[in-house]
């Protein structure tokens, strides 16, 4: 376990944006550990579809990259799929994420701002049960608002670890279209409710044609 753990570490390389590590070891044991490390932010300017301005740290994929064909579970475990809406806002966090924790109020501004627009956005928590997350958000006195899944083996993350989505550690967020495919990520804490972030939302959201367009396939 030592020597996985001293593997990851050594692949996460200094910059800005804290992240908080998570390893699976198993199909039912998962460690969590919170470092003082980060991981590179994607380059700011990075070429976006269209009219869409990207904030500094986004990673824009063009054309977008096809999503992982996964379903999380609600806190009443019933399942849920991240295609449908016009954009959809995939974070992953957990409640022993200080930057996660952080973060979250942002989130939920811009969940508030926005999801009467047709923005989606989706908190995937990586801890282990629902009694745990209820019990955090009630102490932290979040609003009800945001949707909260829950990917407690950590499979949808791992899933986006793939060089071209970046997943390294937490927070860790995709941006998806209205066919589930990937069109941007950033990797760390953010502010989620600043105005060049809900600036390129309100883009995307503007422009249906960005917002659901898919990939070209074979």
């Amino acid at each position: 376990m030592l020597r996985t753990l001293q593997r990851l570490v050594a692949t996460l390389s200094l910059a800005a944006a804290p992240v908080c590590v998570f390893v699976s070891l198993s199909a039912s044991l998962s460690v969590s550990l919170s470092l003082s490390v980060s991981v590179p932010l994607a380059k700011a300017g990075a070429e976006t579809p269209r009219a869409a301005p990207p904030f500094a740290g986004l990673e824009v994929l063009n054309p977008p990259v096809p999503g992982p064909d996964l379903a999380l579970v609600d806190l009443s475990g019933m399942p849920v799929r991240l295609s449908g809406a016009p954009v959809t806002v995939l974070n992953f966090w957990a409640t022993w994420c200080a930057p996660c924790v952080a973060e979250l109020p942002t989130l939920i501004a811009l969940d508030e701002a926005l999801s009467d627009r047709g923005l989606r956005v989706v908190a995937a928590s990586l801890d282990r049960s629902p009694e745990q997350i209820e019990a955090f958000w009630t102490q932290q006195g979040f609003s009800d608002g945001l949707e909260i899944v829950l990917d407690n083996k950590g499979d949808l993350f791992r899933s986006f670890s793939a060089d071209t989505l970046g997943a390294r550690g937490v927070p860790y967020t995709a941006v998806l279209n209205g066919a589930g495919e990937v069109v941007s990520w950033y990797a760390g804490e953010a502010d989620w409710a600043s105005e060049n972030v809900l600036a390129y939302f309100e883009a995307l959201l503007l422009d249906p044609s960005v917002a659901n367009e898919t990939s070209s396939k074979p």
